[in-house]
């Protein structure tokens, strides 16, 4: 076990304050184990992390400091507390409760639902891909730009982000979305005329 932490624990079990060091340390660990097991939902990542730490908090007695690494025993928890989120009942509609919820709330519902769906589908792409979506539409980079971070033309990255968004239109997390139903164009006509 690491000395560090070792101190650390011998020092919360005197004093509960102390714990503040080993939840800093850990922090990042245990919510990015739960962020790709959530499928990158911030808000239940935040809470199943919570509820490590005050489950860790609360066994600190019982901890034994010979037997295993305490990034192993947090994860542990994690483990745990995420098979016990999956298997718990999700939560009912708002429908099929029949409270009438005014539209600002149901229309910013719809939005992060959206959001959600389009993250996940941007999840699905090829590396490349993503990092020129995120460029682009994130950071708001020109191509010539992008062109010039990534080492390719202009038209390779046209090419490249062009085929994104053909793949995330027809992606099926977000089939009924507004703006990635309409994947085809209208021909334009040429603009010249014959004399």
């Amino acid at each position: 076990m690491d000395k560090e932490d070792k101190d650390a624990i011998v020092a919360s079990r005197k004093d509960r304050d102390e714990f503040a060091f080993l939840y800093e340390k850990y922090v990042d660990k245990i919510f990015n184990y739960f962020w790709y097991r959530v499928g990158h939902d911030r808000d239940v990542a935040e809470d199943l992390t919570q509820e490590v730490f005050v489950r860790a908090y609360k066994h600190l007695d019982k901890f034994q400091i010979r037997k295993t690494s305490y990034a192993s025993y947090l994860l542990t928890i994690a483990h745990n507390v995420l098979v016990n989120y999956y298997r718990s009942p999700k939560p009912i509609s708002i429908e099929s409760t029949g409270v009438d919820v005014p539209e600002e709330i149901w229309s910013d519902i719809e939005t992060k639902d959206n959001l959600r769906s389009m993250w996940r589908a941007i999840q699905h792409l090829p590396l490349n891909e993503r990092d020129m979506l995120y460029l682009k539409y994130q950071k708001g980079y020109k191509v010539k730009d992008i062109a010039k971070i990534v080492g390719k033309s202009e038209n390779a990255v046209k090419l490249t982000l062009s085929r994104a968004r053909k793949k995330l239109a027809a992606h099926p997390y977000l089939k009924g979305i507004a703006g990635f139903t309409d994947t085809k164009r209208k021909k334009k006509r040429a603009r010249y005329k014959d004399s």
